[in-house]
């Protein structure tokens, strides 16, 4: 009986709080679905294929980073390992060409998280692959003023098949 007032007490204050607040609902046009699935498309297509530095600031925000197995990979560590691929690549050196398998493509406020296999397929001048990597990523793209851009990515390479 001692114990009444202040169940009764922590009842009310628990009951007569704030109401929980509900996370508001989030939507995925499938617009914003394909644009940032494209942008993952893109930005390997035009970074990663590619030894161009001019393309990273179009694909990725300014704070962009990638966790790269196990490693930080900033900006400017992508734009050093654009320019020395282009340093040491050899004229008959395969062109790699990417393809995706996206699982997951979910809203993340006002952001969009992916989750993706990555393939890539090394192809030489004959056109027959001679090789290929495998990733599992996720990645997370935010609308600018200037579009879709990549704000942070995790990847892990697969065995190789």
């Amino acid at each position: 009986m001692r114990h009444l007032p202040f169940c009764l007490l922590a009842t009310f204050l628990c009951t007569c709080g704030p109401a929980p607040s509900t996370p508001p609902t989030e939507t995925l046009t499938s617009t914003d679905q394909a644009a940032a699935q494209q942008l993952i498309q893109d930005a390997f297509d035009h970074i990663w294929s590619s030894t161009d530095t001019a393309n990273v600031g179009r694909y990725h925000t300014e704070d962009f980073v990638i966790l790269e197995h196990g490693e930080v990979w900033t900006n400017d560590t992508i734009r050093n390992w654009q320019l020395r691929q282009a340093a040491t690549r050899r004229p008959d050196a395969p062109r790699r060409l990417n393809s995706f398998t996206f699982f997951r493509t979910e809203p993340a406020g006002e952001d969009i998280w992916l989750a993706y296999h990555n393939q890539a397929h090394f192809v030489n001048a004959a056109g027959d692959t001679v090789g290929t990597m495998g990733w599992l990523e996720s990645a997370v793209a935010t609308r600018t003023a200037e579009g879709w851009k990549l704000r942070m990515m995790h990847s892990t390479r697969k065995a190789r098949e």
